[in-house]
Order: structure tokens, then sequence, then C-alpha cells
């Protein structure tokens, strides 16, 4: 098993490489909630989560490899066939270098199909850059849904866009 550091590094230049392919539109990127959602992602808690991950930029992801336990916000991205996922998973929870859960926070109280989907995504794209199965959560303000069988959740959100080809950058 590759050191936890050389996972985060990778997993940081994947995401780095996908927020930067998005911006120039120099291939097809598409972000967790647009695949989770149908479109583009725009509601009313789509602005306030990029400013709260704007400024939880101060942690120190690279504290994953090193620390007792870390938990934070984690951008994350893949390279599929048919291009590029990429977001910024709420919570990511390690002990001890290794990945343990993926949490999706949201603001309202009734979780459906879209956030456990989200969720989903999210714990596919840590899977692969951590080489884990992490526990997937939704975490609302009445409490915490686990998201069982996430896995073919994600991929049925992801649906024929060659998923079954997943492949490293």
């Amino acid at each position: 098993m590759p050191e936890p550091l050389a996972l985060v590094r990778a997993a940081l230049a994947r995401a780095e490489r996908a927020r930067v392919l998005r911006e120039v539109k120099a291939e097809p990127v598409l972000y967790v909630t647009e695949i989770a959602s149908g479109g583009r992602g725009g509601g009313s808690g789509a602005e306030a989560g990029r400013e709260l991950h704007r400024q939880l930029w101060g942690l120190d992801p690279y504290e994953i490899a090193f620390a007792e336990r870390w938990a934070g916000p984690l951008p994350l991205a893949w390279r599929f066939r048919f291009g590029w996922v990429y977001g910024v998973c709420d919570l990511a929870v390690f002990e001890r270098g290794r990945l343990l859960r993926v949490v999706e926070v949201k603001s309202y109280g009734r979780v459906k199909a879209r956030e456990r989907a989200q969720a989903a995504l999210y714990g596919l794209l840590a899977a692969l850059n951590f080489l884990a199965k992490p526990e997937v959560l939704v975490e609302t303000p009445s409490g915490s849904e686990r998201v069982e069988n996430w896995e073919p959740l994600a991929l049925e959100a992801l649906g024929g866009r060659g998923f079954s080809r997943a492949r490293a950058i």
C-alpha cells in the first residue's frame, strides 16, 4: 500500500488538474453536484457551500499523513473515460493516514436521493484516491444518515458515462 503522504499528494494533484481543466475548458470536467442533481449546482446552499470551502482552506490536508486524526473539507477528482469528476467533499475523516468516512453536510433536514447520490459520489472519489472503503454519511440538523450501498449508487449516478473504465492520471 502506498504511503499516506503519496496518496495525499496524488489526490491533491488530480483535484488541481481537474479544477484548472474546468476553468480553461480544456477537457470535460463535471462537478459532483452537477452529476447528482442532473444539472449545474446552484441551489440555495451552493454559494454558501463554496464560501465555506474557501474559508476552510486554511486547513493543511498534508496533515492527513501525519496526524493521529484529521478531518476537513477535501478536494477530490478522478478521470474516467468520459472525463473528470471533481468536487470538494464537506468532510473527510482520517485516522493515522487512513480514510474512515466521507460526510456530506446539508443545512436542511430532509435527505433526498440527490443528496445520497452526491455523498456516494464523494465516497467513490475518496475510495479511488485513498484506496479505502469509507463509511459515507449525510449530516443534517436532524442527525446523520448513513448511505448504505453507496458504491452502486455512485455508479448509477454516473449513468452510462463509461465509469467502468476508470483510470488514474
